[in-house]
């Protein structure tokens, strides 16, 4: 009787332990540092940060960060959509390993220079959005990011140098540079 109590007692509690998620990283945790900067680089936060100012530089709502599950995430990023629509309370993320390459787009209208952070071809529809439900925005994937920054052309190149520290590989196109 007594090793049944005992028996019932450690199933419960790996049962128990089955349900409990893991437990999650916090934002912009150096635990999804993957590859050691290069020589004469700055380091992962660093580099976190400096993206993080040029995007909150355009606007104080704007920001970056490194997500508890490891996504690079963009809060108030440009949505896709014909005329594009700015929505600040919604966080657009992408898996530093499903970012095909990171385009710089001169803006020479409103002169608030861009980058875009495009999905690789096998991951259509890597981008989410987390955050509150807008009715003037239904959509929730997408296959690119769009953020305003500044200093726009060290902007992507940070984005593409942080993807390669936390273990992703971005295409380099000559042609689009």
């Amino acid at each position: 009787m007594r090793i049944r109590a005992i028996v019932l007692t450690i199933g419960a509690a790996m049962m128990l332990a089955a349900c409990v998620p893991p437990p999650r990283q916090p934002v912009n945790s150096v635990a999804f540092e993957r590859r050691p900067p290069l020589p004469g680089q700055p380091g992962y936060l660093e580099t976190i940060k400096f993206i993080f100012d040029g995007v909150h530089y355009i606007s104080p709502t704007s920001g970056f960060l490194v997500s508890e599950t490891g996504d690079l995430c963009f809060q108030g990023a440009v949505v896709p959509s014909n005329p594009p629509e700015y929505i600040p309370n919604n966080f657009w993320c992408i898996s530093p390993f499903d970012v095909s390459r990171v385009e710089a787009i001169e803006n020479d209208i409103t002169y608030i220079n861009q980058v875009r952070l495009w999905c690789r071809l096998g991951a259509p529809q890597c981008v989410y959005k987390t955050g509150y439900p807008n009715m003037l925005d239904d959509q929730w994937v997408a296959n690119s990011i769009t953020a305003e920054t500044v200093p726009f052309l060290r902007q992507r190149d940070a984005i593409e140098y942080l993807v390669y520290l936390m273990g992703g590989d971005v295409e380099r196109n000559q042609a689009m540079q």
